[in-house]
C-alpha cells in the first residue's frame, strides 16, 4: 500500500480525531463510577490485548526488537505512557479540563522547537506562523468558557499537566527515532505494553483486582482502549512515517476542535463565539501547513495487509 504526503497528513487528522474522542469517552466512564486509575489501566491493557494478537497475525516481524534497544524502549513507554496517562487524568482532575489541555498543547510548541537541533527539521516561515495561530486557537476553544470565571489552579495540578505536554513531545520526537529502525506497529505495541507494569504498580494490584464495574463503563473504556488508545497511535505512527514530527505535532492541534465537538454532539455541550474563532485559527494554522506540501508517495508498513486499506471509523 502506498499512500501521498497529503494522506499522511490526513491520517495525522485522523488520529487526532480519534484521541478526541478520550475526553468524553473517559467523562462518560467516570459519570459510570470508574476511577481514574481504573480507565488509565484498564484502557492500556485492552490496548495490548488488542495489539498483540493482531500484529502477531499480520505483521509478526514486528513483534522483535534488539535487545540492546528494551532499555529505550522501556524508557520510551514509561515516559509516554505510563508517567503521560497518569499526569493527563490526574491534571484533568485537579484543576479542570480547559486547563489541561492549554497546557498539553504547549507541545506543539516543545516538538516544532526541538526538532530543530534533535531531528534537524527546518524552522520554516509557514511553521512560525502555523505555531501561534494554533496554539492561540487551542486556548480559546479549551478555555473560553472558563475566561469570565476564571481558571482553577493547583500547583501539582499544573505540574502534572506541563508533563503531560513533555510527555507528548517525546513521543513525537523519540517515536520519529524509533521509525529509522522500527515500524510503526513495533513501536506502537512495545510502547503500550511496556507501559503496564508501571501502571499496575503504581495503581495497586490489589486494589484493581476489587474493581467492580458496570458493564455499561467496561464498554466505554473498551472504547477507550480500541479507538484513542490503540488506533489512534497506530494511525499516527504510520503518519510520523511520512511527514515531520514538527507539522505534525501541529496538525494533532485539531484534537481540541474536534473533542469540543464531540462534546457538542454526545453532551450537549455548547460551542461559543471565542470557541468558534478558535476553531477557525487551529484550521487555519493547519491548512497554511497543508499548502506547503510535494506530493509524494513513499510505502507505508502497518499491520493491514499491503492490499488493505489503513483504519477508518
Amino acid at each position: 500500500m502506498k499512500i501521498s504526503k497529503g494522506a499522511a497528513y490526513g491520517l495525522m487528522g485522523l488520529a487526532a480525531v480519534l484521541w478526541a474522542t478520550s475526553g468524553t469517552l473517559t467523562e462518560l466512564a467516570l459519570g459510570e463510577g470508574a476511577k481514574v486509575m481504573e480507565i488509565t489501566v484498564f484502557s492500556i491493557i485492552i490496548s495490548a490485548i488488542i495489539l498483540l494478537p493482531l500484529i502477531g497475525v499480520l505483521d509478526r516481524k514486528s513483534l522483535k526488537i534488539k535487545r540492546t534497544d528494551f532499555l529505550p524502549f522501556l524508557g520510551f513507554s514509561l515516559v509516554t505512557g505510563t508517567f503521560f496517562s497518569l499526569a493527563w487524568y490526574y491534571s484533568v482532575e485537579m484543576t479542570s479540563v480547559a486547563t489541561a489541555v492549554i497546557l498539553l498543547y504547549l507541545y506543539p510548541s516543545i516538538v516544532t522547537i526541538a526538532s530543530v537541533f534533535v531531528l534537524r527539521e527546518k524552522l520554516t516561515p509557514q511553521k512560525a506562523l502555523a505555531l501561534p495561530l494554533t496554539f492561540v486557537g487551542c486556548v480559546l476553544v479549551a478555555g473560553a468558557q472558563e475566561f469570565e470565571e476564571g481558571f482553577s489552579f493547583d500547583m501539582v495540578g499544573i505540574a502534572l499537566g506541563i508533563y503531560a505536554a513533555i510527555g507528548a513531545s517525546v513521543y513525537y520526537l523519540w517515536g520519529k527515532k524509533f521509525l529509522n529502525k522500527y515500524s510503526s506497529n513495533t513501536v506502537i505495541l512495545y510502547m503500550t505494553a511496556l507501559a503496564i507494569p508501571g501502571l499496575i504498580i503504581l495503581g495497586n494490584p490489589v486494589e484493581l483486582m476489587k474493581t467492580s464495574l458496570s458493564s455499561t463503563a467496561w464498554l466505554l473504556i473498551l472504547a477507550l482502549g480500541f479507538f484513542p488508545g490503540t488506533v489512534a497511535f497506530v494511525v499516527s505512527m504510520v503518519a510520523l512515517n511520512h511527514i515531520e514530527a514538527s507539522k505534525a505535532s501541529i496538525v494533532a492541534s485539531i484534537e481540541p476542535v474536534a473533542a469540543v465537538l464531540i462534546a457538542f454532539i454526545v453532551l450537549s455541550q455548547g460551542l461559543n463565539t471565542l470557541q468558534a474563532l478558535g476553531v477557525a485559527l487551529v484550521f487555519g494554522g493547519v491548512v497554511l501547513l497543508r499548502l506547503t506540501l510535494k506530493r509524494t508517495a513513499p510505502a507505508v508498513k502497518s499491520i493491514y495487509r499491503p492490499e488493505q486499506s489503513p483504519p477508518t471509523t
